[in-house]
């Protein structure tokens, strides 16, 4: 596109060839997981996209280029520096400038993705409304950067931390459809069940693929979450996860953190109290999302 994109050649051949493509965030492996974690998910997301017939496309910034399509290297790169930036729509174009290391959130991942018509995404759990956001105005840039771009999001629901019934809300608001694979109700991350209704339940890849099809003929220029819900194994109840997350917020009212902090910080003190449990799941739910996304990118594209 121009010199401020470095794409991997096998996604530019995709491309080319109109192949089935997933693109992945890379703030799981900056600010999402702890090392050696953040790398092994990377990797096994890669493989993951793979093994379902599809082309991976990890988006980052390396030295303030922005790649489609990060390497072993570049992956380490974002795993390892304690200096690696997080950037949305609002701040990438300060990383660029700067020619600093940064990992893409949903928001920022799925806008460079639209640029070069990637339209599956898969992830963990999307941004949304915060916990007391009607004091705080604290929504996340994804919801938007959702309405605003064609994408189909794999994702196991918002992550648990955030106000669920409030951002289910928005997404309606905002005119994003909200489909369930194999579930009715929009999952809580690392549960599988909110009491939030989807739009529609699809019990097959095929049905999901032939409404995407219809869904582009229409040209309904919004993005469509999938909703996947995390792997019976790894599921966690809801009350536990609360008490959890009642405890980290305790905590970080404490400690003055707030922001773009929060999130990371949340996360990973939920994560000692549930010695690793949170921590597995995330795990197992984005690999699975990865496998997902894959599998209706191909089916979409044959």
């Amino acid at each position: 596109m121009n010199d401020l994109y470095e794409i991997n050649r096998d996604i530019q051949k995709a491309i080319d060839l109109k192949k089935p493509i997933v693109a992945l965030e890379s703030t799981l492996i900056s600010h999402g997981l702890p090392y050696p974690d953040n790398i092994k998910v990377a990797k096994e997301s890669i493989t993951a996209v793979k093994d379902s017939g599809a082309v991976a496309a990890t988006i980052g910034l390396i030295n303030g280029k922005i790649k489609v399509g990060l390497n072993e290297e570049d992956i380490n790169i974002l795993a390892k520096d304690i200096n690696v930036q997080k950037v949305s729509n609002h701040n990438i174009n300060l990383s660029i400038y700067k020619k600093e290391n940064a990992a893409t959130t949903v928001a920022s991942t799925i806008t460079i993705a639209s640029k070069f018509g990637i339209k599956f995404f898969a992830t963990g759990g999307i941004g949304g409304v915060h916990l007391n956001a009607e004091n705080t105005y604290d929504v996340s840039a994804d919801l938007y950067a959702l309405s605003e771009n064609h994408n189909y999001i794999i994702c196991s629901g918002a992550k648990s931390i955030l106000d669920l019934n409030k951002t289910h809300e928005l997404l309606e608001t905002l005119g994003i459809t909200r489909i369930g694979y194999k579930t009715n109700f929009m999952p809580g991350f690392w549960y599988a069940k909110t009491t939030n209704l989807v739009d529609n339940n699809f019990d097959n890849i095929s049905d999901i693929s032939n409404y995407l099809k219809l869904n582009s003929k229409i040209n309904n220029n919004k993005s469509i979450l999938i909703f996947n819900k995390v792997p019976k194994e790894n599921e966690i109840s809801k009350d536990k996860i609360n008490k959890w997350i009642n405890k980290a917020l305790i905590k970080a009212e404490k400690n003055k953190i707030s922001g773009k902090e929060l999130t990371p910080f949340l996360i990973k003190e939920i994560n000692k109290f549930s010695e690793n449990q949170t921590l597995d799941a995330n795990v197992a739910l984005i690999i699975n999302n990865a496998n997902l996304a894959g599998k209706i990118a191909k089916e979409f594209y044959s």
